[in-house]
């Protein structure tokens, strides 16, 4: 299921970020950067409730929006969750 991001979710959102950008595969996000920027955030949960997947999307214009930090949990992928 797809959500919105909540505040319980930043440091679960980072740890997923975190392991993209150890490979040198996505820029790195600090927790402040996270908490600010929490609204454009929506993660990906599980049946179980578990966060396996997030996503940003950062709106700067009316007909413009970015996608960011886009993660999936290794052992997750190719099942439609990014």
């Amino acid at each position: 299921m797809i959500r919105k991001a909540r505040m319980s979710d930043v440091k679960t959102i980072q740890v997923l970020i975190a392991e993209y950008a150890r490979k040198g595969d996505m820029l790195p996000r600090s927790l402040s950067s996270i908490y600010e920027n929490l609204r454009d955030y929506f993660v990906y949960e599980s049946e179980d409730g578990e966060v396996i997947g997030s996503a940003a999307i950062h709106i700067m214009w009316e007909d413009l929006a970015e996608v960011r930090s886009l993660a999936v949990r290794e052992g997750e992928m190719r099942r439609g969750v990014g």
